[in-house]
């Protein structure tokens, strides 16, 4: 029988376990090496990592709560689908969260609030555009967005978008031809309006962000999806 320290130890063990299976199957989702609608057998995942299926089956409710893979009766777990549907759904959503992140981000810089969080993300970004490296891009403009939303100082907001950070990471890779530079300079302009704590134009910037990337990322989906 194990003693309460051995216990606890081994309690910790299983969920830093568990955390390597949530982070092996995320980043692999996210860059589209688990492309949707694939199966994630427990037994082959058990292998690949060399794990027990204890940490996996630690990982798969949080993946599943966070939309990244769907419990589907008699198949088992399955990369959940990202088309035309789903995409429409995350930048309704953005189109409202992320306004309302930028909104508590600029008010906190107009109370004196340090946007250092925002000035470091955005100078990664920066970077990654120099380079041209399309998934250093795709992270770094990751990374700006949810630098706001920890700005923001919101812990229900923070709970809010992790669910949404994740779609948006992934939308990222799976569409990426928008011009980095425009990109960039959309964030630019983000980012001086919350730092300077000018809270109507960080909305109204940010809303027309979320708005400038659907026009360019839906189009994509829709000659891919092939529903009436």
């Amino acid at each position: 029988m194990l003693d309460s320290d051995t216990a606890e130890q081994s309690t910790q063990t299983v969920q830093s376990r568990g955390e390597v299976v949530y982070e092996w199957v995320r980043e692999r989702i996210i860059d589209g090496r688990l492309p949707t609608g694939s199966r994630i057998r427990e037994r082959d995942l058990a292998e690949e990592i060399q794990v027990s299926r204890i940490p996996i089956r630690e990982a798969f409710p949080r993946l599943e709560a966070e939309g990244y893979i769907r419990t589907i009766p008699r198949r088992g777990a399955v990369v959940a689908p990202m088309g035309l549907p789903e995409v429409n759904e995350v930048f309704d959503v953005r189109a409202s969260l992320e306004v309302l992140a930028a909104k508590l981000a600029a008010q906190r810089c107009a109370d004196g609030a340090d946007g250092a969080v925002v000035i470091d993300a955005l100078a990664r970004a920066e970077r990654a555009v120099e380079s041209g490296a399309v998934k250093d891009i795709a992270f770094a403009t990751a990374q700006f967005h949810s630098s706001i939303v920890e700005l923001a100082g919101s812990a229900l907001l923070s709970d809010l978008m992790v669910p949404v950070q994740g779609r948006v990471a992934r939308l990222f890779n799976l569409a990426n031809d928008r011009d980095a530079l425009d990109l960039h300079r959309e964030h630019y302009d983000l980012a001086d309006a919350i730092l300077k704590g000018q809270v109507t134009r960080a909305c109204a910037l940010a809303l027309a962000h979320v708005e400038h990337s659907r026009a360019d990322t839906v189009p994509l989906f829709e000659l891919a999806d092939p529903r009436p």
